[in-house]
């Protein structure tokens, strides 16, 4: 019984995903919008004098997902459009493109290094070494670590 209701919710859900018939942008029929996979975003903050890991994930949408190692589970909010408008404007000033790869501190002690991924391109700074550019975009993500 359950089967069959499922089948035949499939059968009637299946042509409104554009599963034929729903035409193309040759033929000015809607075109389906893929939804955002994957994270935007995602910073890795390791290190500090209690060597703790933290990792803040944010998506196209604003759902951003907290995991720390101090915490048995994930936390997941989801930012206010203020929030994300502000942090969609720090990545595109931070140009994270046309920074350095790595920007590390060797007298650096006890302190926490960032790496921030963002275009498929991750950049790596110590605390003290932040680049300004990227500077707002550390600010922001951790400001969503518990």
């Amino acid at each position: 019984m359950l089967r069959k209701l499922l089948v035949a919710l499939i059968v009637v859900l299946l042509p409104a995903c554009g599963g034929g018939g729903g035409g193309t942008e040759e033929d000015g029929g809607p075109v389906a919008t893929p939804a955002p996979s994957g994270p935007m975003v995602v910073l890795l903050r390791y290190g500090g004098i209690a060597g703790s890991n933290d990792r803040v994930a944010v998506d196209a949408l604003g759902v951003a997902t907290v995991i720390s190692d101090r915490s048995p589970n994930a936390s997941t909010r989801t930012l206010s459009s203020g929030d994300l408008a502000a942090l969609r404007t720090a990545l595109q000033r931070a140009e994270i493109t046309t920074l350095q790869r790595n920007y590390l501190d060797r007298q650096a002690r006890d302190a926490y290094q960032y790496d921030v991924t963002y275009q498929g391109v991750t950049v790596t700074a110590d605390e003290g070494v932040i680049p300004d550019k990227l500077r707002p975009v550390v600010d922001q993500l951790t400001k969503l670590i518990p």
